[in-house]
């Protein structure tokens, strides 16, 4: 492990004493990194992270992985996304705040925007479509799989969505199904769908959102209703228009002020130790990703001060933790041109961001 020594003396004992503690399991990795940082700034704290994190394994940097916590098994799964111009196909998981990769018996194809979510019903990971080309280079799948804890297995339902990445699935737990909203095929979609834990089902509500992918879309156990946000579509551009499912169709809110322009995709999730729905960040019209916290109240969205952030990010993937009931978020692009991926995960402990380095 190897620490930059162009620090000042006494920052350079205190970080030697910092890592000592980490290394005798005296600190958390966390605590450490934050108390180093107390003098010398937020960027300090990133830099000492990065340093500790030099030698563990992790995932490579990406956008539209699947990311998803499963609670049964008390684990995080993340499979596929891509680089600038390269798909992958690897899967690891993360348990006790460490990422292991495996190499399961079976596996999706390598793809791209594919949709993951817990379902809760049949207490499985459930996983589908994607596109096995970059961005908007097509090979567009409507595979469903299933995580089983050591491998994918496909299935095979008797009706299927067409072909698609970049949608958006949520578990309703109204209603005991998956919702699957969305995405890109070849043309925007804005088509509902849902999963019984056996097949899918066309749903044709009264009301619906336009045609468009990268939208975020998360489930409020509170309200009994999915919250969605913004989304692309070549038609419209980045939208700014929210959106709620109540089991049956969709409602059009009209909230008095919102993120903006920003395609949140899926750096959104439900945070259940405050009970809100929260977005990060986005990728914005023009100029690098968007670095903004935001909550919905029930009724308008409100923007947050975190005393921390992640460098501004879209394409990447926020879920919860229920076992340490956190908040986290990895991958992503974080420049305008989309060619800087960072390796680092991040947590929202109700309050602020703070690098998730070995403890939870």
């Amino acid at each position: 492990m190897i620490v930059s020594s162009r620090v000042s003396k006494s920052a350079g004992v205190g970080v030697l004493v910092l890592l000592a503690s980490i290394v005798m399991g005296l600190l958390p990795v966390q605590l450490a990194v934050a108390a180093s940082a107390a003098g010398s700034g937020v960027a300090s704290q990133q830099a000492v992270y990065q340093g500790l994190l030099a030698g563990e394994p992790r995932p490579a940097g990406r956008q539209n992985a699947a990311f998803a916590y499963d609670p049964r098994l008390r684990e995080f799964v993340l499979f596929g996304g891509q680089s600038a111009t390269t798909v992958l196909g690897d899967t690891w998981i993360r348990r006790h705040a460490s990422w292991i990769r495996l190499h399961p018996a079976r596996a999706p194809s390598a793809r791209t925007g594919a949709a993951l979510v817990y379902d809760r019903a049949t207490r499985q990971l459930l996983l589908f479509g994607g596109s096995s080309k970059p961005a908007f280079g097509g090979g567009f799948s409507n595979q469903t799989w299933i995580w089983t804890g050591t491998t994918w297995r496909q299935l095979h339902p008797a009706a299927s969505p067409r072909p698609r990445h970049a949608a958006d699935m949520i578990y309703d737990a109204a209603t005991h199904e998956v919702i699957l909203f969305g995405g890109f095929g070849g043309v925007y979609l804005d088509d509902t769908w849902s999963w019984n834990g056996t097949t899918w089902h066309r749903l044709h509500p009264s009301n619906s959102p336009s045609p468009r992918d990268t939208e975020a879309l998360v489930y409020d156990p509170a309200s009994k209703m999915a919250i969605l946000y913004g989304g692309f579509s070549l038609a419209t551009g980045r939208l700014t228009d929210t959106w709620s499912w109540n089991g049956r169709t969709w409602l059009h809110l009209r909230p008095a002020t919102s993120p903006g322009r920003v395609s949140v995709g899926w750096q959104a999730a439900f945070d259940a130790a405050s009970r809100q729905v929260l977005l990060f960040g986005g990728d914005t019209d023009s100029g690098p990703p968007g670095n903004g916290t935001w909550k919905w109240n029930g009724s308008t969205w409100v923007q947050l001060d975190p005393a921390l952030s992640p460098p501004g990010r879209g394409g990447g993937t926020m879920t919860y933790d229920s076992t340490s009931k956190r908040l986290y978020l990895f991958g992503g692009f974080t420049n305008a041109a989309m060619t800087k991926f960072p390796r680092t995960t991040w947590r929202w402990n109700g309050k602020t961001w703070h690098p998730a380095a070995r403890q939870p």
